[in-house]
């Protein structure tokens, strides 16, 4: 038998450690592993894989890995590839031979994430529960928009909810989830107010405690017709959410005990990644198909379980042992709860940023004995660098944090974060400021970009607090609502349109007016002759006309306060032009036109509709001028935003302008937002939140506002940033939005209400207090654990409230660690007297309004220079255009740096004057190329270079394109057909390169000839493979429609096109997007090139097109040597 470590020799890879080969040559029987963070797992899980199949327990095609993530999936499965390609080519041939010949390597282990496992079984069994298998999946956009359409809908009674219609849909699709995970009915939720009704009929004096609890789930249950209409909904449509899936599967599993024989004489291994992330719907299915002694190894640490908010257990890994026995009970016989071991070296993180972790780490460790102390690996000794501080102001701290580092980049790049020496400089990608909230945002991006140092918000949540961002919603608003008057005073006092007080006031009273006449005409008031002859309405109260006139910002705040009108209406209405400046008449006159420009083009798709608001306001230009930013570093935040609104048109139904403004308003007000986002490429400090970090990793990490003030019993109080209070409260009994726990599935991890008497309330309520604070700190753990060389942890005493915060326990266990040798304490500031006042309040900020140019928000140091400089550049262009030329005067009284600036200048001016006579001479230039290209971007340089390089050299607008959503609905019915169904990026739709793509309408048509075809006998190796490779020096990315096996051991890949064959040298063209897939495919299954086929099939024809002569990597390395100038 090969041992793990032989294993590693022939493979030539690290030797695993002694824990590592324990878990990868345990028996084939159930085990858990608790991985603590950076420990190495998924190499873990990979080599047991390997090492199953080299000693002959298993075949590669009858292992199961299961993750959460489509990514970790991808790495997984391409892992446990390489090292099964690999070890067929080192194995000696006796060996082979035993293990029955080299096609024992051919087989494909089966790795996928939890939920398309899920979406799999539930196509090939959903008939056994009279379900239709072809219920199509849909995201969460598409979910919010039919549970939306049926709360509007809804007319039955809610006398106890005085929500607003959004906060409704949200606590329908909560508690709709809830119940789902829960495999859980709205009956069961009547059922506990019978029970509530039964303990309160017991109280001898009820208090208002008491019947607060039944008024709260009276509340619950005046939800559960709507939750009842919601599943109607859904069901009607023939469509299932995330929740739906997981509990269909399950109760498909459950119920069914065929279908977990039929699931483990397919799998004879099992691998669950991330375990302590599974929810109980999750539980259920897996304990139902593989429980029972079947080789089943769960892997995950309970503490990094940080998402308990969306259904997850933390319990789920530690009673693994109990929930899949390695012996099953049997009569009088106990069952043998599977073995429990760890994996406790880090291969991520420093000794002493380790220091700090186990600190956090220590009061969880104390409730979970299974949990162990991560102690550093191989060439982690004595790595790592701590740092903390305590400032006085959250100013502070945020300009603190930003000269760190602004210093840290500065820095000999030779010498690593925590002082030690490194091959690679850091760069601004390396650096990751993670907060606990979303509000934190705003003040740390100012102090980050006022230091020229460039930055990126993750997550669409976080993207409503960039500002250019938040114009463009504003005016999206504006064009959609008439009562957003908000948004359009934000538009109209910024420092574009910069209009003064009295214009707003006559604003202001238009408005008013426009109301009194609309209301006039309906019933007309009754009024004295004469009372309303002034077209501005009768005269605000107040001191007296004369006051108010010497007060505008009075005047505006008392008539805008009896406003009843439209602001946006009186903006498209705005009277007479006599009640404003004639500056400000024309400025709203302006904005008027544009803003019915934009109405004009609503019908656009939304992305385009994006990109217009965009254009109107100018932000391409603006954002493109910051200094020291590359154009693509400088609006990844609004190219961010545009692929928001281009995921939510490709998932919605009804992608209107209203729907969407609905979404981005549900995502603002959640703390967690509906979308995690993904982290950008560009060289960029990441801004994201501790819930977003899951995963991820950076050699230098910053967690701020590490501040809170404590209630009475300790708990963080309200105003406490990390830890913080729940942003609802997590009671069931105080918040209708929450699955009462008894009906939870993990309801022994959650404290227990045991009566209503007083006593067993503050008792459930303490409970529920300490579990939210272990929340908490599972969530500074995973912030702490993000580091690999630094770890920077900060907090203050003044934030925006009259009371000061502190430090949180977190930093004062960081502040421990730092002092016992790990690192530095930077700063600490005293506590602040008693009679003391917060000085951010007491001195607050003063400036002019309106706003002058270039001093929007105090984003940029350099930005009122940068816009004075454009004033008086565009003057000078002014004056050439009318010939007022000036001379020269010269370069007397000018500084060195003026000079060589001066001289800048003219070698710029000799360039594009000599690359303007190339442009006219027509013998064109050479392009750069991206550093990462699609594969549409390939094809599009065979066809025609010239029109690529214009696209790079200036990019462009495109207009809509149709085709982009064509043909999704036949890709989407061949992978349910094929079960299994993944989600995509807009840029990857199906279809989406498909010229002349067929109408959705033609599905039927589409389908019949697919049946017909030589492909619909044959069961793909994989469908919508995901890939990435190198061609020549380029990264290029597609999608792969679907792969099979061929004849004698290849490989065909094959691309569905629902349009038309193309003929003569189109069809040469489309055949790079072959040869491209073709290189991509022999590179993940580690195979020649030459092994690998590929195809296109035109399903309307029936014709399946295998072009010759294919260019190989050489050939499309070519392509990419050079672009001519369009």
């Amino acid at each position: 038998m090969i041992t793990p470590a032989e294993l590693a020799r022939l493979l030539e890879i690290p030797e695993p450690t002694d824990e590592q080969a324990r878990v990868i040559e345990a028996p084939m029987a159930p085990m858990a592993v608790v991985a603590g963070a950076g420990s190495g797992k998924s190499e873990t899980m990979a080599a047991r894989v390997v090492w199953l199949v080299a000693n002959g327990f298993v075949r590669p095609e009858r292992v199961l890995g299961l993750t959460f993530t489509r990514k970790a999936a991808a790495e997984l499965g391409a892992r446990v590839r390489r090292r099964l390609d690999a070890l067929r080519e080192v194995l000696p041939a006796d060996e082979l031979e035993r293990l029955g010949g080299e096609s024992l390597f051919d087989g494909e282990p089966m790795v996928s994430t939890y939920h398309a496992y899920a979406a799999r079984l539930f196509g090939d069994h959903a008939l056994r529960e009279a379900l239709e298998p072809t219920m199509r999946l849909i995201s969460p956009a598409v979910a919010w928009q039919i549970c939306s359409r049926v709360v509007d809908a809804y007319n039955g009674p809610m006398d106890r909810i005085d929500w607003s219609p959004d906060t409704v849909t949200k606590a329908v699709m909560e508690l709709s989830g809830d119940l789902s995970e829960h495999l859980r009915t709205a009956e069961d939720v009547r059922g506990v107010g019978s029970r509530l009704d039964e303990m309160f009929a017991a109280l001898r004096k009820p208090l208002k405690a008491q019947r607060d609890v039944l008024a709260k789930h009276a509340v619950r249950e005046q939800l559960m017709p709507l939750i009842e209409a919601y599943g109607r909904a859904k069901s009607a449509k023939e469509v299932i959410d995330h929740g739906d899936q997981m509990a269909l599967a399950a109760r498909i599993a459950h119920r069914h005990p065929e279908v977990g024989m039929i699931e483990r004489s397919r799998f004879s291994v099992v691998l669950l990644d991330e375990y302590q992330d599974t929810s109980q719907a999750q539980l259920v299915l897996l304990r139902s198909l593989f429980a029972g002694g079947h080789p089943v190894t769960a892997v995950g640490d309970p503490c990094q379980s940080i998402y308990g908010w969306r259904g997850a257990s933390a319990g789920n890994l530690l009673r693994f042992a109990h929930d899949f026995p390695a012996q099953p009970g049997a009569g009088t016989r106990r069952p043998v709860p599977a073995p429990v071991v760890q994996l406790s070296r880090s291969f991520r993180n420093g000794e002493r940023i380790l220091d700090a972790a186990a600190r956090v780490q220590e009061e969880l460790r104390a409730d979970t004995k299974a949990v162990p102390v991560l102690v550093p690996g191989a060439g982690r000794d004595g790595r790592g660098r701590v740092e903390c501080a305590l400032f006085d102001t959250v100013e502070e701290e945020a300009e603190r944090i930003a000269a760190r580092i602004a210093a840290l980049l500065a820095a000999d790049p030779g010498t690593a974060p925590d002082g030690e020496p490194q091959v690679e400089p850091l760069r601004f990608a390396d650096v990751a400021v993670l907060a606990r909230k979303r509000s934190q945002f705003p003040l740390l991006r100012r102090a980050l970009e006022a230091r020229a140092i460039p930055v990126e918000v993750v997550g669409l949540g976080g993207l409503l607090t960039v500002p250019e961002v938040q114009d463009v919603v504003a005016t999206m608003r504006v064009m959609h609502d008439p009562s957003a008057g908000a948004s359009l005073a934000r538009l109209l006092t910024g420092p574009r349109w910069r209009l003064g007080p009295r214009d707003l006031v006559a604003l202001g009273r238009r408005a008013r007016a426009l109301a009194q006449e609309q209301a006039r005409d309906v019933t007309p008031p009754a009024r004295d002759e004469g009372a309303g002859e002034a077209p501005d309405g009768p005269e605000p109260s107040g001191e007296g006309p004369a006051e108010e006139a010497d007060d505008p910002l009075r005047q505006l705040v008392g008539e805008l306060n009896q406003e009843t009108g439209s602001l946006v209406d009186a903006l498209d209405d705005l009277g007479d032009p006599a009640a404003y400046s004639p500056e400000g008449f024309g400025r709203l006159r302006r904005l008027r036109d544009e803003l019915r420009g934009l109405r004009g083009q609503v019908g656009l798709p939304l992305p385009d509709l994006v990109n217009e608001v965009e254009r109107a306001l100018g932000l391409d230009i603006e954002v493109a001028a910051r200094s020291g930013l590359d154009p693509v570093t400088a609006r990844a935040d609004l190219d961010a935003f545009i692929d928001a609104a281009a995921r939510f048109a490709g998932d919605a139904e009804d992608p209107t302008l209203g729907a969407f403004l609905a979404y981005l308003k549900a995502a603002e007000t959640e703390e967690f937002g509906l979308e995690a986002g993904r982290v950008g490429e560009t060289d960029s400090v990441k801004l994201l939140t501790v819930h977003a970090s899951k995963g991820l990793e950076w050699p230098v990490v910053v967690v701020p506002g590490l501040s809170f003030t404590a209630q009475k019993n300790g708990n963080p109080a309200k105003g406490s940033i990390f830890p913080s209070p729940p942003q609802n409260a997590t009671r069931w009994t105080a918040n209708p939005r929450v699955l009462p726990f008894p009906l939870r599935g993990d309801r022994a991890d959650l404290p227990n209400l045991a009566g209503l008497e007083k006593d067993d309330l503050a008792a459930f309520e303490q409970a529920c207090a300490e579990r939210d604070v272990r929340e908490e700190r599972r969530l500074a753990y995973v912030a702490v654990t993000r580091a690999s060389a630094l770890l920077i942890a900060t907090g203050y005493w003044w934030g925006s409230s009259g009371r000061p915060l502190g430090p949180s326990p977190f930093l004062e266990e960081v502040r421990e660690v730092c002092a016992a040798g790990a690192g530095k304490v930077v700063a600490w500031a005293d506590r602040p007297p008693q009679d003391a006042t917060n000085p951010l309040l007491t001195d607050p900020d003063e400036a002019p309004w309106p706003v002058a140019p270039g001093e929007r928000g105090r984003t940029d140091l350099s930005a009122r220079e940068r816009y004075e400089a454009v004033v008086e550049g565009a003057r000078m262009v002014e004056d050439a255009m009318a010939g007022r030329v000036l001379h020269w005067a010269g370069a007397e009284g000018l500084s060195d740096a003026d000079r060589g600036r001066m001289s800048a200048w003219a070698r710029d001016v000799e360039l594009l004057l000599a690359e303007r006579d190339r442009g006219r001479g027509g013998d064109g230039t050479l392009v750069e190329l991206p550093g990462h290209l699609s594969v549409s971007s390939l094809v599009s340089l065979a066809r025609d270079p010239a029109a690529l390089a214009r696209q790079i050299r200036r990019p462009m607008p495109r207009p809509p394109a149709p085709y982009a959503r064509r043909g999704t609905a036949f890709h989407s019915w061949l992978e349910g057909r094929w079960g299994q169904q993944r989600l995509l990026d807009p840029d990857e739709l199906p279809g989406a390169a498909d010229e002349g793509a067929a109408d959705d309408a033609d599905l039927a048509r589409l389908q019949d000839a697919f049946e017909a075809s030589e492909w619909a006998g044959r069961e793909p190796l994989d469908i919508e493979v995901p890939f990435e490779t190198i061609i020549g020096d380029r990264l290029v990315r597609g999608r792969m429609d679907a792969v099979f096996r061929s004849p004698g051991g290849g490989f065909e890949v094959v691309d569905w096109k629902t349009g038309r064959p193309p003929s003569g040298d189109d069809a040469r063209f489309a055949a790079v997007q072959l040869a491209a897939y073709r290189v991509a495919w022999a590179q993940l299954a580690a195979v020649p090139v030459e092994r690998v086929s590929a195809a296109f099939h035109y399903v309307r024809a029936g014709v399946t097109v295998r072009p010759a002569d294919l260019l190989d990597a050489d050939g499309l390395a070519a392509l990419l040597e050079g672009v001519p100038a369009g």
